[in-house]
């Protein structure tokens, strides 16, 4: 779709399904430095407070029942004698026992993952049941100790289905019950440093004293003001403690010549990254053994196999504003599509500033035309047939499996990605 600006309800779609693809709900929220933290409950946009903490109990997520219903719209009812808790919204009926691995739900008795309790006087119940009582949609983000509900009445208001919610969900590894894992298989907070309680650093654990190659992350961009919607951040680390950071000029991290253009050399101390240039940033391992810095957890980029070819069309969406909040937001689209005999086909493709691959964005319109490309290395080559030159950081970034997957691509600063609906 050529040039799409939207200010009305298409805007909030684009919004919401690009934050969703690419990152999770509000996008890659940095890994928090604390170890054990609060695991924090969000409906739709709002984040709920509670009296209790949730509790994880042998891989069932157990939340306040009163502060996260109430704030759906659900009356509740105690009776403080019979242990029981009613509920109604609209046709929604429920009842629950506390204690009881059993709940009836619009007439019908469903199991429970465990029973619902009291804790400081206040009830608990699964978090999976909140799902099957509301017909919502529940995201568990383990890493970040997140849990997203998407209200039905958010997802009718978005345009999207529930089956399209719980697809996305699942791609990104998110557990769509809102179940976390089994305690033994947990994983550990990405706050916790390397060797605590003397423990030793996961096998493949990157080595701050040893450095090397290029490194890239996301962090949200809520506003879209500055990279709309997700910001891309790369370090390339070289031989003689040298670092560049930001998108290379001509591409992969192979193109990077230090007689040609600025690199700094650095030192790691008191878990700081300290450059020449004066500039500072922090930086640590997490206990899965991954490079964090300035709290965005990096991937080591990897070079793709000699003659690698796409095939498909491929979408980057942005915006600019929080779409559908105010007249002067908008959003779009930017499509490439590419074949396996090296040609491609653009559509208002954004992506930097004309023959140099620099990582600076274009404020004006996009370009559209054909040509061909090539891959090597990390380095992709968009030749317009006009003559005009396009180079750019290029990897595929891992699947489920671990392995690269063709279908979710990095082109410079965009994330562009087969949209498949």
């Amino acid at each position: 779709m050529k040039g799409l600006r939207v200010n009305t309800k298409t805007g909030i779609i684009a919004f919401f399904a690009f934050l969703l693809i690419t990152a999770g709900f509000w996008g890659a929220r940095p890994v928090q430095a604390e170890s054990a933290s609060p695991i924090k409950v969000a409906v739709d946009t709002k984040w709920i407070s509670f009296s209790v903490d949730p509790l994880i109990d042998g891989g069932t997520t157990l939340v306040q029942m009163r502060p996260l219903f109430e704030s759906m719209g659900i009356s509740l009812k105690w009776d403080q004698q019979k242990q029981i808790i009613t509920g109604q919204k609209d046709s929604m009926s429920f009842t629950l026992k506390v204690d009881s691995s059993k709940a009836v739900l619009n007439g019908k008795e469903i199991t429970l993952d465990k029973p619902a309790r009291v804790i400081h006087g206040n009830t608990l119940v699964p978090l999976r049941f909140v799902g099957e009582a509301t017909g919502s949609v529940v995201a568990w983000d383990a890493p970040n100790r997140e849990i997203t509900i998407f209200t039905e009445q958010m997802i009718k208001q978005l345009g999207l289905t529930k089956e399209q919610v719980e697809k996305i969900v699942a791609e990104h590894g998110w557990s769509g019950s809102g179940t976390a894992p089994d305690n033994n298989q947990q994983p550990t907070d990405p706050g916790q440093k390397p060797n605590q309680n003397g423990t030793q650093p996961p096998a493949g654990a990157v080595n701050l004293g040893k450095l090397q190659g290029m490194y890239a992350g996301f962090r949200t961009d809520v506003g879209g003001y500055e990279c709309g919607g997700t910001c891309w951040d790369f370090y390339t680390f070289l031989p003689g403690k040298k670092v560049v950071v930001g998108e290379p000029e001509q591409g992969g991290p192979e193109t990077i010549d230090c007689s040609k253009q600025s690199c700094n050399t650095y030192t790691i101390q008191s878990n700081k990254l300290v450059l020449n240039n004066g500039k500072t940033y922090s930086v640590r391992v997490s206990a899965q053994g991954n490079l964090i810095i300035d709290d965005v957890e990096l991937t080591a980029v990897k070079p793709v196999a000699p003659g690698y070819k796409l095939n498909g069309g491929y979408v980057f969406r942005g915006f600019e504003g929080l779409a559908g909040a105010n007249a002067a937001s908008s959003a779009w689209e930017e499509w490439i599509t590419f074949k396996a005999d090296g040609t491609f086909k653009s559509d208002n493709l954004t992506l930097g500033t004309l023959d140099t691959g620099s990582a600076s964005t274009n404020s004006g319109s996009g370009t559209s035309g054909s040509g061909t490309y090539s891959i090597s290395g990390n380095t992709i080559t968009l030749q317009f047939s006009g003559g005009k030159t396009f180079r750019y950081v290029f990897f595929a970034h891992a699947g489920k499996n671990g392995q690269p997957n063709p279908l979710n691509i990095q082109i410079g600063s965009r994330n562009f990605y087969v949209d498949n609906k």
